[in-house]
């Protein structure tokens, strides 16, 4: 009976590990989609001007990201 309490226990823990995580997951990933959806429209326009705003939103990215590190 012992190894049933420590086998539910650790699946407990699993689960609420990953309910803590979904939220989070999701607006990652509906930013991710948002800014997809937002180059496509503008390579349906003009290709080139796509890369520049995808190059402008990955640097974007990557100096809010810098800046929640420190």
């Amino acid at each position: 009976m012992r190894y049933v309490t420590a086998a539910a226990r650790g699946i407990r823990r699993g689960a609420t590990s990953v309910a803590r995580a979904v939220p989070v997951l999701a607006r990652d990933c509906i930013g991710l989609v948002g800014a997809a959806s937002i180059v496509y429209g503008i390579a349906q326009i003009h290709v080139p001007a796509a890369y520049i705003v995808g190059g402008l939103m990955l640097m974007w990215a990557a100096f809010a990201l810098a800046g929640r590190a420190n």
